[in-house]
C-alpha cells in the first residue's frame, strides 16, 4: 500500500516549485540559464526544467535563498520510539542532521495542477523517485532494546532506496497593494514509500562488537515498526525547511509571470 510506512522527503517537490517560480526580479524575471518558462498547461515541459535544475543547480542559488541539495541541513531532531511494555523503548536525539544524494539521484516523475485561474487555491501534486537516500548525524540514545538498557552516543547513517515520493501543496491568492496576484502557501505535505532502511550506528554499548551487532540487527529487522516514529520526524524537519524557501521565493515572484505566455 503507497501509504503504509512513509517518509517525507519534500525536497523534491520543493524545487521542482522553485524552477516554475524562479524567475529573476533583479533581471526581468528572468529563469537562470539554461532553464526556461513553460506553458501553464506543459507539464511535460514543467518535468524536464524540473529535471534540469537537480542536474544544474545541487549547490543552490543563495542569492534566490534557494539552499544546497548536497547535503541538506536538517538540525535537531527529537525521536520517541514506543512505550514502558515495549520490546524497544527508547528516546533517540539526533543533531547535526542532514540528508545526503538527493541532487545526484531524483528523477521528476510528474507535477500537475499548475492554472491560471486563482479563483480558488493552488492545488498542486508530484510524483518523484530517489533510488537511495542517506541521513548523517550525531546521535544521542537512551532507552530499552529487547531486555537491554541501551544508553549511547555516536554517529549514525540512515540509508533508505527505493524511496518514491508523493508531495500536495496547497497555495492561495495573495493580492497585494502593487495589484499583483502572489502565492501563499497553507499547507505542504509528502508521503513517500521507502522500499528498505537500515541504521549504522557507532559507539553501542562502548563499541562492544557482540552487544553492537545485535542491536543493529534488531533494529534493521524492526524497520518497519520504528519508522512510524522515526519518519514523521524527518517529515517535520523537511516540510519545515523547504516550505520557507519556497515561500520566500514566491514572495518576490507575482503568479502571472511563472510562465510563458499561451
Amino acid at each position: 500500500m503507497f501509504y503504509a510506512n512513509l517518509l517525507n522527503f519534500p525536497l523534491a517537490a520543493t524545487v521542482v516549485l522553485l524552477i516554475v517560480a524562479a524567475s529573476d526580479v533583479a533581471a526581468k524575471d528572468t529563469f537562470p540559464a539554461p532553464l526556461k518558462r513553460c506553458r501553464v498547461d506543459d507539464e511535460a515541459c514543467i518535468v524536464r526544467q524540473g529535471q534540469a535544475f537537480f542536474q544544474n543547480f545541487k549547490n543552490g542559488l543563495p542569492d534566490r535563498q534557494i539552499p544546497s541539495l548536497e547535503p541538506l541541513q536538517l538540525g535537531t531532531l527529537r525521536v520517541v520510539s514506543g512505550g514502558p511494555g515495549d520490546s524497544l523503548h527508547f528516546t533517540l536525539v539526533l543533531t547535526d542532521t542532514t540528508l545526503h544524494n538527493f541532487g545526484d539521484s531524483v528523477v521528476v516523475k510528474s507535477l500537475k495542477g499548475f492554472t491560471k485561474d486563482l479563483t480558488k487555491p493552488l492545488k498542486l501534486t508530484f510524483v518523484t523517485a530517489m533510488p537511495e537516500l542517506e541521513l548523517h548525524a550525531k546521535y544521542d540514545v537512551n532507552g530499552k532494546i529487547l531486555i537491554l538498557p541501551i544508553v549511547s552516543q555516536g554517529d549514525v547513517v540512515m540509508k533508505l532506496t527505493k524511496v518514491l515520493a508523493k508531495t500536495r501543496i496547497s497555495a492561495e491568492p495573495d493580492k497585494r497593494a502593487d495589484g499583483r496576484t502572489y502565492l501563499k502557501i497553507v499547507e505542504y505535505k509528502t508521503v513517500t514509500k521507502v522500499g528498505t532502511g537500515r541504521f549504522n550506528m557507532s559507539n553501542l554499548f562502548n563499541d562492544n562488537e557482540e552487544l553492537r551487532e545485535t542491536t543493529l540487527k534488531t533494529l534493521n529487522d524492526q524497520w518497519d515498526a520504528l519508522s512510524n516514529d522515526v519518519q514523521p520526524k524527518i517529515n517535520e524537519a523537511l516540510d519545515r525547511v523547504f516550505k520557507m524557501s519556497l515561500q520566500r521565493l514566491w514572495d518576490n515572484i507575482p503568479y502571472d509571470e511563472f510562465f510563458e505566455d499561451d
